[in-house]
């Protein structure tokens, strides 16, 4: 083996030696610096261990105010409890980045690390506090700013909203949004908000928006050959037929939703579960009842297994 592969395993254990001969700041910051390394190795339950400690002892120096140190640690232990799907305390420590980061008065790491914070909270299901992120990021004026960056909060509000059940101002922010991307040029984000206002749509009982939009992303499907986004969007024509009472044509684009949906190696079981309760639904709707009854009583194994929301 090199040197020079060798030379990362010396230099950790030089830090290690250190440890023994240095406190406060210095010994902090050595910590810091060890921290890095176990995040290398994908050892985040030491990384955060390592920077729990660094982070006690800047606090203890009350003489002292190490607020780049702290930065940077936060954002340490934000990522490493996001690679661990601890999305909850992942933004809890990106928040406090932010915070040190307004103190330091860099609006562009503040801006980040809330964004951040908003996206982890979204991931922890705490959909009021991604909502209050986002849209404090939204509001800062930006000169950094593109048509993406802003298509990408708006949308971000939006998906918050969604997820809130509020339905209509979602929708506002998802045609915004739209709006941005297509000025940008960016057909993917343009079917992502069409796919949004599809759903949300069909929440609100606008069968004729729902088809366009979900028409939309069906179109994309085919266009990129994405039979997963093909599958989404057939879910959502199924919707708007619903809507207008057209039962069989649901059912048609239920069943090859499923088809599409179930492709995928990594199941989506709560949107299985509700689809092929949608498609009983559909055939009870029809009079194919004793269909309609087996295929719940099929679908409850796995719904009894994972329950549904």
């Amino acid at each position: 083996m090199s040197t020079e592969a060798n030379q990362p395993e010396a230099q950790e254990l030089e830090l290690w030696d250190r440890i023994r001969t240095t406190e406060g700041a210095e010994r902090a910051e050595v910590l810091g610096e060890l921290s890095h390394f176990a995040f290398k190795k994908n050892n985040y339950s030491e990384c955060l261990q390592l920077i729990d400690t660094s982070i006690e002892i800047y606090f203890s120096l009350e003489s002292e105010f190490h607020t780049k140190e702290l930065i940077h640690l936060y954002e340490g232990k934000a990522y490493c409890h996001s690679n661990l799907d601890q999305f909850a305390e992942a933004a809890e420590a990106f928040e406090m980045a932010a915070g040190y980061f307004c103190i330091d008065e860099n609006r562009e790491g503040f801006l980040k690390t809330k964004r951040a914070a908003a996206r982890e909270w979204y991931s922890a299901e705490h959909w009021l506090k991604s909502f209050e992120g986002h849209t404090i990021v939204s509001q800062e004026l930006d000169p950094d700013a593109t048509q993406y960056s802003m298509g990408i909060d708006t949308m971000n509000i939006g998906m918050a909203l969604q997820k809130l059940e509020r339905h209509q101002e979602a929708v506002e922010k998802f045609l915004k949004a739209r709006t941005y991307f297509k000025e940008d040029k960016n057909p993917e984000y343009v079917n992502w908000c069409d796919a949004f206002l599809a759903v949300s749509y069909i929440q609100l009982g606008n069968s004729m928006e729902a088809t366009f939009h979900a028409r939309n992303q069906f179109n994309y499907g085919k266009i990129t050959e994405d039979l997963k986004m093909e599958g989404y969007a057939r879910y959502r024509l199924g919707g708007a037929h619903w809507l207008k009472k057209e039962h069989a044509q649901a059912e048609a684009e239920f069943v090859r939703a499923l088809e599409l949906i179930n492709l995928e190696e990594s199941k989506d079981w709560k949107t299985i579960i509700k689809l092929n309760n949608e498609l009983a639904a559909a055939l009870f709707a029809q009079g194919k009842d004793e269909e309609a009854k087996q295929m719940l009583a099929r679908i409850s194994t796995i719904e009894d297994t994972i329950g549904n929301e």
